[in-house]
């Protein structure tokens, strides 16, 4: 079995769930899945995207099938473009002019985007661990809208500045950690005022 066969066998024990329901979650077919899994078919870029999200994705939030579904009806992305992009801190993150006007950044860096007005963000805290700890740099696209799971920043009304997996159902949003010790956070639209998706990320001490 390959490595991407042992990590679909990983996640279906890990979920309790047979091909036929993964691949009802991932909307592919059993058969390919099971071709897969058994190192007999070489996964699609698609494929491997949808098990990264579905891998990610706290147990509890599994049901959610809008974070792989949405993924395969996106529109297509803009070239990338290599730019020096303001750095924002995680205070700054916080006010709503940070994000309109960009002003009080603390340098840049240089990061291939989709987004001519991205702007980064250095993570605090460990509510993204181990994938994403902190000190992680998140490229933030303003241009673009968030939707179901996508990582995002989110600013709320009460000045909160959030990393999260975002899960939205109707009029509110399901802000969902990486690390299981934090449960995930609901609040309604009208709450928060910014909400921005991460393009990309990278760690400075790399």
């Amino acid at each position: 079995m390959n490595t991407i066969g042992h990590r679909i066998l990983a996640l279906r024990k890990k979920l309790g769930i047979t091909q036929t329901e993964l691949a009802r979650r991932m909307d592919f077919s059993r058969n390919y899945i099971s071709l897969i899994e058994n190192g007999r078919n070489k996964p699609s870029r698609r494929f491997v995207k949808a098990l990264e999200l579905l891998e990610q994705a706290p147990v509890p939030h599994f049901e959610h099938e809008s974070v792989v579904r949405e993924e395969y009806h996106a529109t297509p992305e803009p070239m990338m473009t290599g730019l020096a992009i303001p750095l924002l801190s995680w205070a700054q993150a916080g006010t709503k002019e940070a994000w309109d006007e960009v002003q009080g950044h603390e340098g840049f860096v240089g990061f291939n985007v989709r987004d001519q007005k991205a702007v980064a963000v250095e993570i605090r805290g460990d509510g993204m661990e181990p994938r994403f700890p902190q000190g992680t740099i998140a490229i933030v696209y303003p241009s673009w809208k968030a939707k179901s799971g996508d990582l995002v920043i989110a600013l709320l009304k009460d000045g909160t500045v959030l990393f999260k997996r975002l899960h939205v159902d109707g009029g509110q949003f399901t802000f969902i950690s990486l690390n299981p010790i934090y449960p995930p956070r609901t609040v309604e639209k009208a709450k928060v005022e910014k909400l921005l998706p991460v393009g990309g990320t990278f760690q400075d001490q790399l």
